[in-house]
């Protein structure tokens, strides 16, 4: 249902939770086996298995745009199946 929800559901935006900037990677433990799924997700996801990714490097070359990329992302939040990767942004000025 929190698959089905995220996918279709009232937002197009990442949970704040997840918000960007971060880069995007599947767990290793993850089954979606008997989720709905078209065929453009596969290679989306066989992406996020070998590298971490942003939005845009996911949406790119793919059949999803970013906005379904990021009810992808929200959809494999709530399953318990995404690593979010952030770092910290640039310190400007002199030390």
């Amino acid at each position: 249902m929190l698959w089905q929800l995220a996918k279709h559901g009232p937002t197009d935006e990442l949970l704040p939770e997840i918000a960007e900037p971060a880069k995007y990677r599947l767990t290793p433990s993850l089954h979606l086996s008997g989720l709905p799924m078209h065929s453009g997700l596969p290679p989306v996801l066989q992406k996020m298995r070998n590298d971490p990714c942003t939005v845009p490097e996911l949406a790119h070359g793919s059949t999803l745009g970013p906005t379904q990329v990021k009810r992808l992302l929200n959809a494999l939040y709530l399953q318990s199946g995404l690593i979010v990767t952030r770092s910290l942004p640039k310190v400007w000025g002199k030390a």
